[in-house]
């Protein structure tokens, strides 16, 4: 079974490219300005929600759920 956290990272990973289709790419902005959103919603998007699966995991293994 994958660990929680990967599946969290994934998660922000999609969601991360998700919001790039919709807001981001059909957008009117300049390309360096697109790549700059892009990096910068990636790392953001992505980083809390991994973030929110560690502290989720880190939780369950406290209460005994995961090992």
């Amino acid at each position: 079974m994958p660990m929680i956290e990967t599946l969290f990272f994934f998660f922000g990973l999609g969601f991360s490219v998700l919001v790039y289709i919709r807001s981001i790419d059909p957008g009117d902005h300049p390309p360096l300005r697109k790549l700059v959103y892009t990096i910068l919603s990636t790392f953001g998007i992505t980083g809390m929600v991994w973030l929110c699966g560690v502290l989720i995991a880190h939780f369950l293994r406290k209460l005994g759920v995961l090992h």
